[in-house]
């Protein structure tokens, strides 16, 4: 098997993602392209496994510059990343001994991967846990409102309806902005390190197809809350989903979820992906109550000599 360190994400792994259950839709091309296009400070890499001539593995990930150096990312924000390969853990394995091995380049001081499906294990790297909730919804939707969802989640949304609040599905570069307009008051609210330019959400809009989702909530036809959403396979990702002040008091976030979801198990969706919440128990627990149950999984990370006494540095600093 041969391992080769590429500057994009060759069409021959479309193949491989396809096959590979561990793939997710972070693993897309779409999102790498749009994420690439959106981030000028990071570059797109990509670790290809081949066995003769046939792409069997692929591990993508992104450099990220920071001064001199570089940190490689598989993948950045968090979002899940790591290799993919279809069901071949010795691939798998190889792929992560190869990305290990970037730290003995002199510029690279930190490699770290999200790994959202149990692949890998604590053995020389560095761990912190992460936690998203995901509804199952296979017993389709009516299950799901009359057994699942907490009895003011249904209270809510009803009155949502009652006071005008009406969710529909949008294709508008103008909604998109409303959209964005909502993201980033509430981000800079929260008072978050990581707000993404609307080159990201405009790329992944005119390029996702039926992969990428704009719902939006309207009250006499103001915008008053949207959910950016991916699809993948039979999963449906709440990325983004926001209301403005009015929204909040329309209760339009929780009508959000319920017709986000009733759209997904419409379609033959299997699962909805609430995304994580920041350890904020209060999220957690309106999670919960739309029928989320806690699922776990990790980052991995390791630093070089350089890398730790650049971190160790920084933590003085912040002291």
């Amino acid at each position: 098997m041969r391992i080769t360190l590429l500057d994009n994400v060759p069409a021959e792994c479309d193949r491989v993602r396809v096959a590979s259950p561990e793939a997710t839709f972070y693993h897309t091309r779409l999102w790498l392209d749009a994420v690439s296009a959106a981030y000028p400070r990071m570059s797109s890499a990509c670790l290809v496994a081949e066995d003769g001539a046939a792409v069997v593995g692929y591990m993508p990930f992104f450099f990220v510059r920071s001064g001199p150096f570089r940190r490689a990312w598989s993948l950045p924000f968090g979002t899940y990343g790591g290799p993919v390969a279809a069901g071949d853990r010795s691939v798998q394995a190889a792929l992560l001994d190869r990305f290990r091995n970037l730290l003995s380049t002199r510029d690279v001081v930190e490699a770290g991967w999200t790994d959202f499906h149990g692949l890998g294990d604590d053995e020389g790297w560095h761990t912190y846990p992460q936690q998203t909730h995901i509804v199952d919804l296979t017993p389709g939707f009516e299950h799901l409102w009359n057994r699942a969802f907490a009895r003011d989640r249904r209270q809510r949304s009803r009155r949502a309806t009652k006071l005008g609040v009406v969710v529909a599905r949008s294709h508008s570069a103008e909604d998109l902005g409303a959209h964005y307009a909502i993201y980033h008051d509430r981000m800079r609210a929260f008072a978050t390190d990581t707000i993404q330019p609307l080159a990201l959400f405009q790329k992944l809009f005119s390029d996702g197809g039926e992969q990428v989702r704009l719902y939006v909530a309207r009250r006499d036809g103001e915008v008053v809350g949207t959910h950016f959403n991916f699809c993948h396979r039979s999963e449906m990702i709440a990325w983004f989903g926001m209301t403005s002040a009015l929204g909040d008091k329309l209760q339009a976030g929780t009508l959000l979820y319920t017709e986000c979801m009733r759209a997904a198990c419409a379609e033959g969706l299997t699962r909805y992906n609430l995304g994580g919440s920041l350890g904020k128990e209060s999220l957690i627990a309106y999670k919960e109550s739309l029928g989320g149950e806690r699922y776990q999984y990790n980052t991995y990370f390791q630093r070089s000599v350089a890398g730790r006494i650049g971190a160790a540095l920084k933590h003085l600093v912040r002291r």
